[in-house]
């Protein structure tokens, strides 16, 4: 009897050892991956809407997603210097990778807005400030990771450029251009885009409204940033040119200009005549600067 009992508490004891050894095992087995990195952030030189350069302190909104689920969103990043390299704005900016090296997509939006959930509103019925209305978003970067940090972001124009050159021609001297007004008829003015996916713009205004360009004193350039439009009909420019009359031209007597295609550069080179003005266009990829020719158009 007293041997039995021997054996059983010399087993037990054996087992509580193993056990005691086993729970130091797991501990030793913690790994230490030791602190997490940020992602490092460059744009590169991407067409803008007033020249071909990011200016200083110009600010995106960045994402970072794992899967379908944003573990950091609307980080605000900027490029001090306007050279294309992007801080994050604050501390609470900064976007960091897992410390363990799981993955991450990271994309990005311009310009940036405070509460941008992903879902970007857009509204261009005001054309006095061209950057802040330049719209761009560039797609994810995937397999972002602690070892692999750097992060270079593609922009892409989401909106449309229009660009008018204008001349005085028979009849009409230079000075006569100064402060003249350009509209263009049958806009809609607000829409939304989907960052997360890089999903078309939708329209979100029922309502057609005459957008007044940007355009200089002299009256020699005008611009503005309109919507993407399937068709162009019932489009009409108008210019009203100070002490000698308002001139209209539709826009579909272009054969470049029959719809206003996502992230193209529509330019007008506009010759005011007494009589009437001469139309010339073209379309350019609004990022390349890659023409497709030009048509002439008369009233």
């Amino acid at each position: 009897m007293n041997k039995y009992f021997t054996l059983v508490a010399t087993a037990l004891t054996a087992v509580t050892f193993l056990t005691a050894c086993g729970n130091d095992e797991v501990q030793d087995a913690i790994i230490d991956y030791g602190p997490p990195v940020k992602i490092n952030v460059s744009a590169g030189i991407q067409t803008r809407a007033s020249n071909n350069a990011w200016t200083a302190n110009d600010a995106i909104g960045v994402f970072s997603m794992s899967g379908t689920t944003a573990e950091y969103a609307n980080k605000k990043y900027i490029t001090p210097d306007g050279d294309g390299n992007f801080t994050a704005a604050t501390d609470d900016d900064i976007v960091w990778l897992p410390s363990d090296g799981g993955s991450r997509s990271v994309l990005a939006y311009y310009p940036y807005v405070t509460g941008c959930d992903g879902t970007y509103s857009i509204d261009v019925s005001d054309q006095t400030d061209q950057e802040a209305i330049d719209f761009m978003v560039s797609p994810a970067v995937n397999n972002v990771n602690k070892t692999q940090p750097d992060v270079t972001f593609v922009f892409s124009h989401k909106l449309v450029k229009i660009q008018l050159n204008i001349r005085s021609g028979d009849g009409i001297t230079a000075e006569q251009l100064a402060n003249m007004k350009v509209t263009l008829s049958n806009q809609y003015t607000t829409a939304t885009c989907n960052v997360l996916t890089n999903a078309d713009v939708v329209v979100t205004g029922t309502e057609v409204s005459t957008l007044s360009f940007l355009t200089s004193a002299d009256g020699t350039t005008s611009e503005a940033i309109v919507l993407p439009a399937a068709t162009t009909e019932g489009m009409v420019l108008q210019f009203e040119v100070p002490e000698v009359g308002t001139y209209s031209w539709a826009v579909r007597n272009s054969a470049n200009s029959q719809s206003f295609a996502v992230g193209n550069k529509y330019i007008y080179n506009v010759n005011v005549n007494k009589t009437g003005i001469i139309v010339t266009s073209q379309i350019e990829d609004w990022a390349s600067g890659n023409g497709s020719g030009e048509d002439v158009n008369a009233e």
